[in-house]
Order: structure tokens, then C-alpha cells, then sequence
């Protein structure tokens, strides 16, 4: 691990324990609030594909409901055909009814732990690191029960509004490398990524390929049916089946719910054991402030005591530190009584009070009197 990485590490450790851990109990908190509601965004997107109808393209008439005119959610499954006209994909020549040219300029980063990004380029620069050229056409398109002959039936696709990924197969792909520049230069010095490659990809929804198509289901004409995306479902076009979707669906939605309960109990665990190590420690404060004044109050008698018996202290009664005055203070919690007034309140307001018998941590300390 390099220098840099240790240093991050060591500061992401410290601030997930600053507050006796609070900031990490609050943080995996937050992780788990937004973990549930990804879980309700997803259970409501699975019982929307669950609740979806399904139907053979040669019955996609009665998936609508009552009159057609209003839009139902189902699913419908066949071959693109295209419906008037096609693409040929410029580069490789390939028929197909939608097409996406995308050209990707590729940064050389330093990457820290866990993959992230850690340099000015990142922070300043993230749109410039981000130059994505995109190109998309489409032509109305529909699916078919066959690949090939005469379909019994036809469902109309509209991906004019679609915001979810469709099922696009890449036909071209090329990384053209890129000459250095005096810009490479300064992109090097303010940061450490500079572009190294241009990334030319095409990508086509080709003719004859089986997809599912879930959506909005309306009548489009006396005849046929059209299917739209429908927001609230994170597909459109795929290759899965639907069958296949809720399972997916389902099993996002209980990683997301045991994943939200684990990362809750753990949360509540951590801020519970903040709130405890807090409460203890005011507590011994006030205890330690408690003892200190009723020690400080007793200081001018423990003087004169000190000073009227000098001459009659024994061998064994002697203050470990000083070995001149009687012992008189007793440390807590370890309850040793080794040390005259003076010497005691000397060690207790040190950063670190420790012990002078068995070097344990002082709380405070407590006046002994003689019966």
C-alpha cells in the first residue's frame, strides 16, 4: 500500500471513530434508510411486472382493457422486424432499426483504495474526464411471432420516451490511441490522469432478435397494439424473459431487505454503544469533579495534618513519591492510598494520571481519614 493510500485509510478509520463511533453508527444509518427505499422502489417495480399481462403477439388484442383506450401494463414477447425501413450500421455494415455511436475518450487515474478517485483531475476536472460523444437513431420497429414469414400479428414498439437501457448488440469497436498535447502536459501536473485513448464503440438492435417488450399496451390502430415504456418499471426492451425479470427483481429486492436490516441493527448498535460510552464518561467527570472539590476543600486540612505529624509517621505510612508526608489520597478506581495530598492532586492534574503503584488510569481520587 502507497503512502498516499495508508494516509487516506488512517483518516477514513479516524473519522468513522471520532464520537466513540457515532459518525460510523450515524453514517451506516443513512446507508440503511437509503437501502430501504430502494427496497420499496424495487417491491413496487416487482409487483408491477408481476401484475403485467402477457399474451402471444397473434393475441395482443386482448391485452387491452374495455375500449383499449386506456393504457394497460403487459408483456409481450418476438423477433424485431423493422416496419417500413432499416439502418445499415456505417461501419459494419449490419441491418438493424436502432443505432448508438458512441465515442469515449479513456483517462489514465491514479485509483486509491477501494477503486476510488483520489486527485485534483477528479475533483475539478470530472466532466472533462466524462467527454462521452453519443449518436442515436431509431425507426419505427415492431415485434413478430416468426423470424421469418408471414407473422400472424404485430406489436408496434415506441422507444421515443424510453429511458431504460434497451438490448443493443455492439457491431463495431475501436480504441484509437491519442497524441500527447501540451494540454496532456498540464492535465499531468494539476492531477494524475491525463487521455490516453479514444473508444469508439457501435451498437445496434439488429433485425430478427428476441426480446421481451413490457410497457404501456394502447391501441394503435384497429389491428394492432403499441407497447411504451412505462416509467416505473426498470425495463423496456430485453432479452430476459418475464419470468425471468421478477427474479431478478426479487432477488435485488431481498439483498436490498436484509442488507437495510443488517446495516439498521448494526447502526442502532453503534449509536447505542456512542450514547453509552458518552453517558459514562459525563458521569465519571462528574464524579471526578465531585471529588475534587470535596478534595480541595479538605486541602488546608490535610496540611496542617500533614505538618503536625511529621515527626510520628511510621515506615510503611510514608508518601511513595515524596517520602516526607503521610499518605492521605486514595486513587480510584485501583484504590491504592500511596501518596501524601500534595503529591496526589500533582499526579491527578498530569494529561495522564497514572497510578505510582501499579501505573493504572486515576479517575480521581478520594481523602482517607484516621479513626
Amino acid at each position: 500500500m502507497s503512502a498516499r493510500d495508508r494516509e487516506t485509510a488512517e483518516a477514513l478509520v479516524r473519522l468513522a471513530a471520532s464520537l466513540d463511533g457515532a459518525v460510523l453508527g450515524l453514517g451506516t444509518a443513512a446507508v440503511a434508510v437509503a437501502s430501504w427505499v430502494k427496497y420499496l422502489a424495487v417491491s413496487g417495480q416487482l409487483r408491477l411486472v408481476a401484475s403485467a399481462a402477457t399474451a402471444s403477439i397473434a393475441d395482443a388484442r386482448s391485452l387491452l382493457s374495455g375500449d383499449g383506450a386506456e393504457p394497460r401494463i403487459a408483456a409481450v414477447r418476438g423477433y424485431v422486424r423493422a416496419h417500413d425501413k432499416f439502418f445499415r450500421a456505417p461501419f459494419s455494415g449490419e441491418a438493424g432499426v436502432v443505432t448508438k455511436h458512441t465515442q469515449m475518450c479513456l483517462f489514465t487515474e491514479w485509483r486509491g483504495i477501494f477503486g476510488w478517485t483520489f486527485d485534483l483531475h477528479a475533483l475539478l476536472f470530472r466532466s472533462w474526464k466524462e467527454q462521452i460523444v453519443t449518436s442515436f437513431r431509431s425507426v419505427p420497429f415492431v415485434l413478430v411471432s416468426t423470424e421469418l414469414g408471414n407473422p400472424t400479428g404485430v406489436v408496434h414498439i415506441n422507444v421515443d420516451k424510453a429511458d431504460q437501457p434497451l438490448p443493443l448488440t455492439t457491431v463495431f469497436h475501436k480504441l484509437i490511441p491519442l497524441e500527447t498535447t501540451p494540454y496532456t502536459l498540464f492535465q499531468t501536473i494539476i492531477g494524475n490522469g491525463y487521455p490516453i485513448a479514444l473508444l469508439d464503440e457501435e451498437k445496434i438492435l439488429p433485425i430478427g432478435k428476441k426480446i421481451t417488450a413490457i410497457g404501456l399496451c394502447q391501441a394503435k390502430d384497429a389491428e394492432s397494439v403499441e407497447i411504451t415504456s412505462c416509467p416505473e418499471i426498470p425495463f423496456f426492451l430485453s432479452e430476459l424473459t418475464k419470468d425471468e425479470m421478477q427474479a431478478q427483481l426479487a432477488s435485488r429486492a431481498r439483498i436490498l431487505f436484509w442488507g437495510s436490516i443488517v446495516l439498521g441493527t448494526l447502526s442502532v448498535c453503534l449509536v447505542g454503544h456512542a450514547i453509552y460510552r458518552g453517558w459514562t464518561r459525563i458521569k465519571l467527570r462528574r464524579e471526578a469533579r465531585h471529588a475534587r472539590q470535596m478534595f480541595e476543600e479538605a486541602e488546608d486540612a490535610i496540611h496542617r495534618d500533614d505538618s503536625s505529624d511529621d515527626d510520628e509517621i511510621g515506615d510503611g505510612q510514608l508518601c511513595v513519591v515524596c517520602l516526607r508526608k503521610r499518605r492521605r489520597a486514595a486513587f480510584i478506581p485501583c484504590g491504592h492510598l500511596v501518596c501524601c495530598s500534595e503529591c496526589a492532586l500533582t499526579i491527578e492534574r498530569t494529561p495522564h494520571p497514572l497510578c505510582p503503584m501499579c501505573r493504572q488510569d486515576i479517575r480521581y481520587m478520594m481523602r482517607v481519614y484516621d479513626s
